[in-house]
């Protein structure tokens, strides 16, 4: 394994590292209501994902995985309102994120009452 070129850096890209990290702080865009609504929209924010992530990988198709599977997890597998999320019900309930919580258990045994 050669060591220098571990030890080697590119100054430029360290400083356009630096000049974004400082920018995404402290620069203030003045977007209009429709540019918010817009940047709200999951297909913009699709395109936007595939683009901060093509830019590293330089494959269509890596990235393209990349951003199914960003989205999977997020609206999906940690979305509390779907049906093939990963948490319980009565966790999400007790913890005060859902609302209304329809526990089987006590349904079947109201059920189960009344026929007898």
């Amino acid at each position: 394994m050669d060591t220098t070129s571990l030890l080697s850096f590119d100054p430029i890209l360290i400083a356009s590292i630096v000049l974004m990290q400082v920018g995404a702080k402290h620069l203030d865009l003045e977007l209009t209501e429709f540019q918010k609504t817009l940047i709200k929209n999951q297909l913009i924010q699709a395109i936007i994902l595939f683009g901060i992530i093509y830019i590293p990988i330089r494959d269509v198709f890596k990235t393209f995985i990349i951003v199914a599977v960003i989205y999977l997890t997020i609206y999906v597998l940690f979305n509390e309102n779907n049906k093939y999320n990963v948490f319980s019900k009565q966790w999400l309930y007790t913890k005060g994120i859902i609302k209304e919580y329809n526990n089987l258990k006590d349904k079947y045994y109201k059920n189960i009452s009344k026929l007898i």
